[in-house]
């Protein structure tokens, strides 16, 4: 089916012509605005040579053009990459490579970085710099060149099974896959986020944005953006800054992942409330496992307004919602543990639990989760052609989670299937160990991972980061988790760490929390 790339937001800037659409800094933007700019910069990209199809890439933090290169390079028919600002030269050149980008759009921030990532990637034709304080190596003024473009709607009609977009995944467990996205696919996303609403979104509202708008974040900005929400951008996660903006614009919903909420709890219960947060309406989490206790404590500052999420860059959220009716802190055992699972599937998804074997398991028993890959969960790669054929089976995309769910529908999240322990021939899940550290009091945060070890084929061995103030030895954290899990599950050793390695959506990097645990018992000699 023939579309016209990115009418919906040309629509949107249309129907909200005079509205703000976008808050960033101390400037407002207005429908029109954004519509102009992102017009721009799809003849601009145009008037380079740049077609169709081709890849642009865009390293750049929260800032206005970090919504006006989406917007821009969507309406103009091309194929959007967003790269990740914590990466390195070697990685960013990686993935300009692997998804033959033409072009690279760079913040003031990642100048040199760019530079050296383009020298890299052959198929780089042109780098854009926003904000630079000087262009070298044939580098491009990106304000410049949308001065001198025109500001009408390019029109550019495309087929809906095109490229959109290629997102990349997290690598938290390896190298990271690009996923590909249609059109058909995106618009499919976008009625799964709208079929999924219980609350009222409209131009009364208002979402801070203060994780990377490249990743998860994004998520929320173009459904909100066509409903005539204001988004607000603020450049990076700060709990004082976030509850100032909160306060002067009134803001009704967030998007806060794990590690903001329990640092927004902290900073309120150590500093007390400074500011009037009584406009927030929903406070939607996800992109990690957040703890029990985290969720009763913020439903205990906020009220009951959490919202929970489960989507992945293969599969975009939500493919489940805890919605805030299904956070029960008091009552019967099977409603209360709903606290750790992360809901039930959406009207347009099909969830199921599969064995070693493919077949479907009964409610309570752990094994993969499965995804019925159709709409939102129509899983294509980018040049990975046998990759579909291992994760797509018989109609279901294998996430490679391990999860169960009981017999109301509720999915409970146990682990990655390459984080499982085997420990003395048991199966030990890293979730189930995670949750018995944090309900632990004094610790802050914490993280498991399976080592060699000569008696056992694998051993339990923790990271641990704890609450400042707190004495907690090695010996107690084993000796309570002994309490809480079977003995065979408990952590063999604990490690005190100031902080767990953690991607830009806030999940716990996995390979690099191993390589620093057995480096650190390396040093030790407690491995052999």
């Amino acid at each position: 089916m023939k579309i016209i790339a990115g009418n919906e937001l040309t629509w949107a800037a249309r129907q909200h012509r005079d509205r703000p659409a976008l808050i960033f800094g101390d400037r407002t933007f207005l429908y029109r605005e954004v519509e102009d700019g992102s017009n721009r910069l799809a003849h601009a990209l145009a008037h380079l040579g740049v077609v169709p199809q081709d890849r642009v890439a865009v390293l750049l933090n929260n800032s206005i053009q970090s919504v006006e290169t989406v917007f821009g390079v969507t309406k103009a028919g091309m194929t959007y990459v967003a790269l990740n600002a914590r990466h390195t030269v070697p990685e960013q050149a990686g993935i300009l490579n692997d998804s033959g980008a033409t072009v690279l759009i760079a913040g003031p921030e990642h100048k040199q970085t760019a530079l050296d990532a383009a020298r890299g990637a052959p198929g780089v034709r042109h780098v854009l710099g926003v904000g630079w304080d000087s262009y070298p190596d044939g580098s491009l003024n990106y304000g410049d060149l949308l001065a001198q473009a025109q500001a009408w709607a390019p029109q550019v009609e495309v087929d809906d099974a095109t490229l959109a977009r290629i997102v990349y995944t997290s690598g938290t467990t390896g190298k990271p896959k690009g996923i590909a996205y249609s059109h058909a696919r995106f618009r499919n996303r976008l009625d799964n986020f709208f079929a999924a609403l219980e609350y009222r979104l409209g131009v009364e509202d208002s979402m801070i944005h203060v994780g990377p708008l490249t990743h998860a974040a994004g998520n929320y900005l173009i459904p909100y953006y066509l409903r005539g929400a204001r988004n607000i951008i603020l450049p990076k996660f700060e709990p004082e800054l976030l509850q100032q903006t909160i306060e002067a614009e009134r803001v009704t919903h967030l998007l806060l992942v794990p590690t903001m909420i329990i640092r927004l709890l902290d900073d309120i219960e150590t500093n007390g409330r400074r500011y009037d947060l009584s406009s927030l309406t929903r406070i939607n989490y996800g992109t990690a496992p957040t703890p029990s206790h985290v969720v009763k404590k913020a439903i205990e500052t906020f009220g009951p307004i959490l919202r929970q999420h489960l989507g992945m860059s293969e599969c975009p959220q939500p493919l489940t919602v805890l919605y805030p009716h299904d956070h029960v802190t008091e009552g019967a055992e099977h409603e209360t543990r709903r606290l750790k699972s992360c809901g039930r599937p959406t009207m347009n998804v099909r969830i199921s639990i599969r064995g070693k074997d493919g077949a479907e398991l009964p409610a309570g028993e752990v094994g993969e989760i499965a995804v019925g890959a159709k709409g939102v969960a129509d899983v294509e790669y980018w040049n990975m052609p046998d990759m579909r054929a291992e994760t797509v089976r018989n109609g279901w995309f294998h996430t490679g989670d391990l999860g169960w769910m009981d017999e109301e529908g509720f999915l409970f999240l146990a682990g990655r299937s390459k984080d499982m322990i085997i420990s003395g021939g048991f199966n030990i899940y890293a979730r189930e160990v995670e949750d018995a550290l944090l309900s632990i009091p004094g610790i802050k945060d914490a993280a498991v991972t399976g080592l060699p070890d000569p008696d056992w084929g694998e051993a339990v061995v923790a990271a641990v980061v704890i609450q400042e103030g707190s004495d907690l030895t090695e010996a107690q954290v084993i000796d309570q988790c002994r309490a809480q899990i079977a003995s065979y599950k408990k952590p063999k050793r604990v490690h005190f760490t100031d902080a767990l390695p953690r991607n830009v959506a806030g999940k716990v990097n996995k390979v690099e929390l191993k390589q620093r645990l057995a480096a650190i018992e390396e040093d030790a000699g407690a491995t052999t």
